[in-house]
């Protein structure tokens, strides 16, 4: 970095983006290419709407990574050569991925709860038909929202420095215009979604809770109730650490730059946003409570098939539900 790019912001701001994106790429690349890989490879893309929903999270956060090297040059040399276009690109795929992440996520939410609160009625929706119809409207959907973001993601010529910027340094025209794209996002992409999801995870609780009450299930499926639940707590963590506070802090930094406000969240706002890059890396934790198998063979199976033989007809209802989640 040149001795006129730097400023005191850029002294904590450039090395926290250049260490936070470059482990972000180290750890996401791999783990979205290998879950993405498995996804269609070996579990399939034609028997399971939950592995639709994860195939389509996994392409997007792989999406996001594979754009992280621009991002970490840019923060290492404090300045940008590479054009309007290519400025655009990572910028664009932030946002993209940040919301169909959330999508995603919540889509995972909703099938899992359907699979233990609704298991017959929902069959004709938990198809995978439904599955790829519906992410194929949340990709058009956020095609539609990446056309503005990405015009709004040009390089600006910082004439003090005498370099141009990519990612900073917005004239107050761009701020208007992405503050009120923000706003709206922020309302249908992450406040809506969370609030689906949090529904679903009191409503599985409940379910579980009121099922272990009725009946006294097997140890395997007291199990898979279990990941059901860290799922669904999973899915809550991610909104709680990448995606609300990034939201909040932006939109209390646009109201600064509006003059509402007299603190700037300048120093919040960067380590929200690179908590908000992480979550490429903590989606792995819903493929891993979505699509970790059963244990073998154990004393729980031995259980389980000493109940087969005293258990009663009702009994089986109610756990319908738990046991498809293995992996319907």
């Amino acid at each position: 970095m040149t001795q006129n790019t730097l400023t005191v912001d850029n002294i904590m701001k450039y090395p926290l983006f250049k260490i936070t994106y470059s482990l972000v790429l180290a750890l996401g690349l791999p783990l979205n290419a290998v879950a993405l890989w498995m996804f269609v490879r070996r579990l399939g893309l034609r028997k399971s709407v939950t592995v639709i929903y994860m195939t389509n999270l996994a392409l997007s956060d792989l999406l996001f990574t594979l754009s992280l090297p621009l991002r970490i040059a840019y923060f290492s040399t404090g300045s940008w050569t590479l054009g309007d276009v290519a400025c655009m690109i990572p910028g664009t795929l932030f946002s993209v991925n940040l919301y169909s992440s959330s999508f995603f996520i919540m889509l995972v939410s909703v099938d899992r709860m359907l699979a233990v609160v609704y298991p017959l009625r929902s069959r004709p929706v938990r198809t995978t038909t439904v599955a790829w119809s519906t992410c194929l409207t949340v990709w058009l959907v956020i095609s539609v929202l990446a056309v503005p973001v990405a015009l709004n993601h040009r390089t600006n010529n910082d004439t003090n420095c005498k370099v141009f910027r990519c990612f900073e340094h917005y004239s107050e025209q761009n701020w208007r215009v992405g503050f009120h794209i923000l706003c709206t996002v922020t309302a249908v992409g992450i406040v809506l979604p969370f609030c689906i999801i949090l529904g679903c995870t009191v409503m599985v609780i409940r379910q579980l809770w009121g099922m272990s009450a009725a009946s006294s299930a097997s140890c395997s499926s007291s199990q898979v109730s279990v990941k059901m639940v860290w799922l669904l707590l999973s899915n809550l963590l991610i909104y709680a650490i990448c995606f609300i506070p990034f939201h909040v802090v932006f939109i209390l930094y646009g109201l600064y730059k509006f003059k509402f406000l007299q603190y700037d969240f300048l120093d919040i706002q960067t380590v929200t946003m690179c908590l908000a890059s992480t979550n490429s890396c903590l989606d792995p934790l819903v493929y891993y409570f979505s699509t970790k198998s059963l244990p073998r063979k154990s004393s729980c199976d031995l259980q389980k098939t000493k109940e087969k033989k005293t258990s009663h007809s009702y009994d089986t209802v109610p756990l319908r539900g738990v046991q498809e989640l293995s992996m319907t």
